[in-house]
């Protein structure tokens, strides 16, 4: 027979399996509390070394120096130019280097230390297919060789503002009939081009009646024009600028065969200190405080005065 109790006592029973129950729910709470918070620490720590990790790994790119202190601390810049392009790299026939790109480098290299000096720059003659890994490997402290901005290139170097205009024009002998782009699409005309896709499909685009005569240099494209070889060439129009100043013998057609396109100086990709002095420099000599100096050595290579780059001032 199951044993019965006073009331009291089932009272104080009752009590006393409430008070164990509150007691074992009490203490799961803790244990749980407990167990969060170790939780939200392991996050943290993780959080921690993770940062740990990423500032350790940033810290060789942020305590490396520009390659303007470099620069400044050699006490000379090394520039990589052409030697084979006239006119903006060659040698004279005294045998030196010379050129308009050349002789920028010069005004820039003065500009950086205060100093004209033929000591405060270093010349290195480099083909046009060394000129992204000579840049980007530290051979030269920046590149200024008729190179034009192009979208499949600014993923590999940094490129100020354009310091000359380019562009591909048509050259002709002063009295030739031809006075338009139109005039050249016949068959019984010939045009001289370079072995290069962009002349190739120039010609094909402007003038597809026309003979081509292929040829390997601009020197020779030029001379086939004043031969009659040619009846016309295609050449950039700096470099036709610079040919037309000294042979009164021929002209530029006015219209230009696509876009007008964008020569800059050349660098390595990322350096924000060195690329903002260049450009800066650059800015000063097209449209600032140095125009005097880039006008002048503007005619002296082309027998004009170059385009102010701000369009609403005259050029002088």
């Amino acid at each position: 027979m199951m044993a019965l109790h006073p009331p009291s006592q089932l009272v104080f029973l009752g009590s006393r399996h409430a008070g164990n129950l509150a007691f074992v729910e009490t203490r799961e709470k803790s244990t749980r509390h407990q167990q969060f918070c170790r939780h939200i620490l392991a996050h943290l720590r993780s959080l921690v070394a993770s940062a740990a990790l990423v500032l350790a790994a940033a810290s060789p790119a942020i305590s490396q120096e520009s390659r303007l202190d470099e620069v400044l601390k050699r006490g000379k810049v090394i520039v990589g130019v052409t030697s084979e392009a006239p006119p903006f790299g060659f040698v004279d026939e005294h045998g030196e280097l010379t050129g308009f790109d050349v002789e920028l480098a010069k005004l820039v290299a003065k500009a950086i230390f205060n100093d004209a000096s033929a000591s405060r720059i270093e010349f290195v003659k480099q083909s046009f297919a060394s000129r992204w890994p000579n840049v980007n490997n530290g051979v030269v402290d920046f590149g200024i060789q008729v190179t034009t901005i192009l979208p499949d290139r600014v993923t590999r170097v940094g490129f100020t503002r354009a310091y000359i205009d380019s562009g591909v024009v048509m050259v002709v002998k002063k009295d030739s009939p031809i006075k338009k782009l139109a005039d050249l699409d016949k068959e019984n005309i010939s045009v001289s081009i370079l072995t290069t896709p962009l002349q190739a499909e120039n010609a094909k685009r402007y003038f597809p009646k026309a003979k081509t005569v292929v040829l390997d240099s601009i020197a020779a494209q030029f001379t086939s024009v004043k031969t009659n070889r040619a009846d016309a060439a295609q050449l950039d129009k700096p470099v036709a600028l610079w040919y037309a100043k000294s042979n009164p013998d021929v002209r530029i057609l006015d219209e230009e065969l696509g876009v007008p396109t964008n020569n800059a100086i050349f660098l390595k990709l990322g350096d924000f200190k060195w690329w903002q002095v260049l450009d800066t420099i650059v800015g000063e000599l097209v449209g600032g405080s140095m125009r005097p100096e880039y006008v002048a050595l503007y005619e002296k290579y082309f027998g004009m005065k170059p385009p102010h780059a701000k369009h609403y001032i005259k050029a002088n």
